[in-house]
């Protein structure tokens, strides 16, 4: 494919500055640790529901039902994570990048903790559970609001022929998160007895994450505001133009980029949905079906955390050279030739050898996960691209990682484990479908 030249952007016409690279790397960094420390909490939850929650607040449930309700509260994230991100995205859109992201990490950090002294079912009986959902609610409208923002201000700082690589730093924030929240629950498992562990080491993760918070409120609140919000708003203020954006954006978006959103929607649902499958239903079947040791699972899914970072990577530089939409293909298409050789690898419940399959699963994931924050970017116009971007990652999110491991846990109890291969594969096509539709976006300009 022909490299697009490189577009001049460093001129603007609002008195905005425009940064340098050191600046752009600065604030790329600054996304990436607060996003790490926000995606930290929420992954905590996710992977100690998979592997605690159903005996703490479900315990009068058969397994299978205990393990469901336990990805239920999971769930219950992803339907609060479109409310929490339109909010977020309205402010972000009108007021400004920085302060949503500001407001969102302390949303997380206080509702992280409370998880952390909860009551359990055999202290509280069914209120414990319902304060769970509770909190598991408010983590998920405050995740909502965080990927689109940390993503637009790593990629309205910087330089055209280096946006997908800047913009990946908060994408890889997302990995650093699970990498850490796992290395954590693989030490408190290595060093507490299990009993103790399901009695309360679980706890610690959650009640340790508010000094993480601290040094994520410093990050964010040294940062600047984007200078392509500020252009934009400058220019606003400066003319009274007919392509004034409605007093709520979500309703500009509605109007001018319904397609746009719904062809975003339809390609982020296989990335959200590869990904769960991956770290959370297969985590919660070798624990459960397979009876693989917390530790051993627990250390694939640490290595295997790394292979989907080095993806993410080399994904990034592709997206730059080649193109947000081969980037994004070269990730589908590499999930669909994985997926069955990984679930055979899978299903022999042998440590090594599923760490091995969650590793060949994790790098064409993390590939096709790099470029869609720049990508989503340059499908919208300044003024409701927080919107824009957050409607299409959280409706890809709700369609995919929310149901996905349902589905992975009926198709695996009601046909098998190959039929959830199939499931991947059907949502990877569709991804790569709306993909095709979309068409390129590096040569677009984001002040426009």
């Amino acid at each position: 494919m022909e490299v697009v030249p490189h577009v001049q952007e460093n001129k603007d016409d609002t008195g905005t500055p425009t940064p340098s690279l050191a600046e752009a790397t600065k604030v790329a960094k600054a996304a990436f640790l607060g996003t790490a420390i926000e995606w930290y909490d929420f992954y905590i939850y996710a992977s100690t529901a998979a592997l605690v929650f159903g005996k703490q607040f479900f315990p009068e449930m058969s397994d299978v039902a205990a393990t469901l309700a336990s990805f239920a509260t999971i769930a219950v994230a992803f339907a609060a994570r479109p409310i929490g991100g339109l909010i977020f995205a309205h402010f972000g859109d009108r007021i400004g990048r920085k302060a949503t992201l500001v407001v969102s990490l302390v949303l997380m950090g206080v509702s992280t903790m409370l998880v952390g002294v909860l009551p359990t079912y055999a202290t509280a009986g069914a209120i414990a559970p319902v304060l769970l959902v509770l909190l598991r609610f408010v983590q998920g409208a405050a995740v909502g609001g965080e990927w689109g923002g940390a993503v637009l201000m790593a990629t309205e700082f910087a330089p055209h022929d280096r946006r997908a690589r800047l913009s990946a730093w908060p994408q890889q924030g997302v990995t650093a998160g699970l990498a850490l929240s796992t290395a954590v629950l693989l030490l408190i498992t290595l060093v507490i007895p299990e009993q103790t562990y399901l009695d309360w080491g679980w706890r610690v993760p959650f009640l340790s994450s508010a000094a993480l918070i601290v040094v994520g409120l410093v990050l964010r609140l040294r940062i600047n505001e984007s200078p392509v919000f500020e252009a934009g708003r400058r220019k606003a203020a400066a003319h009274a133009d007919p392509g004034k954006v409605s007093g709520l954006p979500i309703v500009s978006v509605v109007q001018q980029a319904r397609r746009t959103t719904v062809l975003a929607t339809l390609a982020y649902v296989s990335v959200s949905t590869t990904f769960y499958v991956a770290f959370i239903f297969l985590l919660a079947h070798a624990t459960g079906e397979l009876e693989m040791s917390k530790a051993s699972a627990l250390t694939a899914v640490l290595i295997s955390a790394g292979a989907y970072s080095i993806g993410l990577r080399l994904s990034a530089g592709t997206a730059d050279r080649h193109g947000r939409r081969t980037a994004l293909l070269w990730g589908l298409g590499g999930a669909i030739a994985a997926i069955f050789p990984v679930l055979a690898l899978v299903e022999t419940g042998e440590p090594v050898l599923f760490t091995v399959a969650l590793v060949l699963f994790a790098f064409p994931v993390g590939f096709a996960y790099a470029p869609v924050g720049v990508y989503f970017a340059e499908l919208f116009p300044t003024a409701i691209r927080y919107s824009g971007v957050t409607a299409a990652n959280q409706a890809g999110s709700l369609l995919g990682a929310a149901v996905a491991p349902f589905i992975a846990v009926g198709l695996y109890e009601g046909i098998g484990m190959y039929a959830v291969g199939g499931y991947v594969v059907l949502v990877s096509v569709i991804s790569a479908c709306a993909v095709r539709a979309l068409g390129e976006t590096r040569h677009l300009d984001l002040r426009r």
